[in-house]
């Protein structure tokens, strides 16, 4: 005797499967994404948040952040540290009001140091902020150069050198720059090495 066996499919329809298939996919890889995301922020903060309010803390807590950071970075930094960003806050105090429109704190910080050759007075302090503002906190640039460069290398330019494209592609992420730039010495200076004298 045999005994038929039915397997049960679930149809789906067009909208349901989308949902499950692609739409909960691509939230789930998103949350993941932001999640990553918040986790280096808080990082960042918990690390270099001291700066933003440097010339308010007192003396305990610039010491602590100013271990904290030591036993971070202790190839970078030494442990007279916390004694420069107290000394550093007095300081900060006396040139606040020098601070321009929309500039960052921290490159203000940074700003009041190479102006006035604070280099060997404050040396911690000025890797602490060369440390945190080389940081890669986004990666917008990186995702835009890959944008930029499917526009530049198309199928018409597949012999470019890789000089050449990363020079044009430079040239195009930073339009906005180009464009402020006056380039007529430039073409002044390349019409003088390149004309050609015919005698007539």
């Amino acid at each position: 005797m045999f005994v038929k066996k039915i397997h049960a499919t679930t149809k789906l329809s067009p909208k349901e499967k989308f949902r499950i298939e692609s739409f909960i996919s691509v939230v789930d890889q998103l949350i993941v994404s932001l999640t990553e995301r918040i986790g280096a922020y808080e990082t960042i903060c918990q690390r270099f948040g001291f700066l933003n309010k440097i010339e308010k803390l007192e003396t305990s807590e610039l010491q602590s952040a100013a271990n904290y950071l030591v036993s971070i970075y202790s190839n970078d930094l030494e442990s007279s540290l916390g004694n420069e960003l107290i000394q550093f806050g007095s300081f900060v105090k006396i040139y606040i009001e020098t601070r321009k429109d929309n500039e960052q704190w921290e490159m203000f910080l940074y700003r009041i140091i190479e102006e006035n050759n604070l280099q060997c007075t404050f040396p911690n302090i000025e890797v602490v902020l060369r440390i945190y503002l080389v940081l890669m906190v986004s990666n917008c640039s990186g995702e835009r150069s890959f944008s930029k460069m499917k526009l530049i290398k198309n199928r018409l330019r597949t012999s470019m050198t890789q000089r050449r494209l990363s020079e044009l592609a430079l040239l195009s992420i930073e339009s906005d720059i180009l464009r402020s730039l006056d380039f007529s010495q430039v073409v002044e200076k390349f019409a003088a090495t390149k004309s050609r004298k015919v005698i007539i």
